[in-house]
């Protein structure tokens, strides 16, 4: 698994709002070139928080590509995430 690849994605999609609406609407050509496996880049051309998480990303990292990808924080969205991630466990988020 390429976790550094797919948490840099992450991380570069919560600095660049532009980058963030192209992934929303042009996944593949945002992820084209990523030194990413099939499951990451399906992953995270799916916006799939649970599956991203289960894969071993950093979970602050997470959060703020999924609030970024939601623009901006909401009680309904903190709901919605909370949801995809319940009953899940924080693995070893050593950097």
């Amino acid at each position: 698994m390429s976790r550094y690849a797919t948490n840099r994605v992450l991380w570069e999609v919560a600095a660049d709002g532009d980058l963030a609406k192209q992934l929303k609407e042009v996944p593949e050509a945002v992820l084209a070139d990523r030194d990413l496996t099939d499951q990451e880049r399906e992953a995270l051309a799916r916006t799939d928080i649970r599956q991203l998480f289960q894969l071993g990303v950093h979970p602050f990292l997470l959060y703020n590509f999924a609030l970024r990808l939601n623009g901006g924080f909401t009680m309904e969205w903190m709901a919605s995430y909370l949801e995809q991630l319940k009953g899940l466990e924080v693995g070893d988020v050593t950097t």
